[in-house]
């Protein structure tokens, strides 16, 4: 479990952040958001469960999964994107930068209203990013 936790968090692109969390000092200081805008149950839902249980106990918080199913995803991102941009609501969804292609009109701009968690961390946290990476 632990190599396809590896593979869905990096390869997948699975975790999007809506602000940069470099501004957050004690980020998470409350309960994190996850959505996954595909039906429980499957593989991107079950990798961000498995991800969600283990950053959770990494920072003592906990990432709730929320399900926002429709429109091959694009509901769920386009509800991450008109969220408050404090960085308590992320993206699980590795298939984002294909709805470009499929959707002419997308209620959200893919480029800019959403920011990678790859490499980013919040200040001073330094040993939770390490921790992290261990995943």
């Amino acid at each position: 479990m632990s190599c396809f936790v590896r593979i869905g968090f990096c390869a997948g692109s699975l975790l999007c952040v809506l602000t940069s969390l470099a501004a957050a000092q004690d980020w998470p200081a409350r309960n994190v958001t996850i959505v996954v805008p595909l039906a429980a149950g499957s593989a991107s839902d079950t990798t961000a469960r498995a991800v969600a249980d283990q950053i959770g106990r990494q920072f003592n918080r906990t990432f709730v999964i929320e399900n926002r199913t429709g429109a091959g995803g694009t509901t769920g991102a386009a509800s991450v994107a008109k969220s408050a941009p404090d960085g308590y609501t992320l993206l699980a969804y590795g298939a984002l930068a294909t709805a470009n292609a499929l959707y002419p009109r997308l209620p959200y701009d893919t480029l800019n209203d959403f920011h990678s968690s790859y490499g980013a961390r919040p200040a001073g946290a330094g040993d939770r990013r390490r921790a992290l990476q261990g995943l």
